[in-house]
């Protein structure tokens, strides 16, 4: 179950890009001169508006690097137009040189590699870049909200929790999405260190918004349930376990976890 909290919650990585120049194309950590190179850049990004074109800019995106392989945004945004087709694999290998060529110059490259390398399961490449960003972006909340993320599929979680409250800390004022998530991994993290009380608050903030999805059911019912257990509140065992009913597939609770339940 661990690994499926990360699948969860990892849209949100794909809209931490605090960076909106860069994703507007409107900015570049490998700059050319050459007229040729910025016409064929403006044609990507005109085929990346539409669903249909993708393909093409990511051809556009490849004539680029081959006439110039040393054009990290250029491999970036095939990378990009890769991972939009679901092609998380050869996404990777574009993302990774973008990465390479930008000598840590781009907190987007990084977070795009650590973000689907989740997707097809390098957990450890993914957590090595989220540690990069916390190295060259100490003050962008992203590489802590990624340490975080990757902890319930490392085991460290109580790193984890202390990465989500610098996370939270760096955000600031958190728009409604970002704060429902973060609050929800927040709870995660405090149920799986075993903090059931403290964890209820974070998963009452992020009720509305994650009341019919299974990690959200698992963590906050088994926190309700300790809490119902350690108070012998018999009205507070009724609430988790009527949570708990909502899980639609209970088959993927990790043991560990259903030893908790008790069921």
């Amino acid at each position: 179950m661990e690994k499926k909290v990360l699948l969860l919650i990892m849209v949100l990585t794909c809209n931490f890009i605090f960076s909106q120049d860069y994703m507007a194309g409107q900015k570049r950590y490998c700059e050319t001169s050459d007229a040729k190179i910025l016409d064929l850049y403006d044609l990507g990004f005109k085929c990346l508006q539409y669903k249909k074109y993708h393909n093409a800019a990511t051809r556009v995106f490849l004539d680029i690097v081959k006439k110039d392989s040393t054009l990290c945004d250029a491999y970036f945004w095939a990378g990009y137009t890769l991972r939009l087709q679901n092609k998380p694999e050869l996404a990777i290998g574009c993302y990774y040189i973008a990465d390479s060529l930008s000598n840590n110059k781009s907190i987007e490259f990084k977070q795009n590699l650590a973000m689907t390398g989740l997707m097809v399961g390098k957990i450890d490449l993914a957590r090595k870049k989220y540690v990069e960003m916390t190295t060259f972006f100490p003050d962008s909340p992203e590489g802590y909200y990624g340490l975080a993320l990757t902890a319930p599929m490392i085991g460290d979680v109580d790193k984890g929790l202390e990465n989500i409250k610098v996370s939270i800390e760096k955000y600031g004022k958190r728009s409604s999405e970002i704060k429902s998530q973060t609050e929800l991994l927040y709870g995660i993290l405090l149920t799986l260190n075993k903090k059931y009380e403290e964890a209820l608050p974070h998963f009452e903030e992020c009720v509305s918004k994650f009341k019919n999805d299974d990690n959200f059911n698992i963590h906050y019912s088994l926190s309700l349930l300790k809490v119902a257990e350690q108070n012998n509140d018999e009205n507070g065992k009724k609430k988790a376990l009527k949570i708990y009913d909502k899980i639609k597939n209970k088959e993927e609770i990790s043991e560990k976890l259903k030893n908790e339940f008790k069921v």
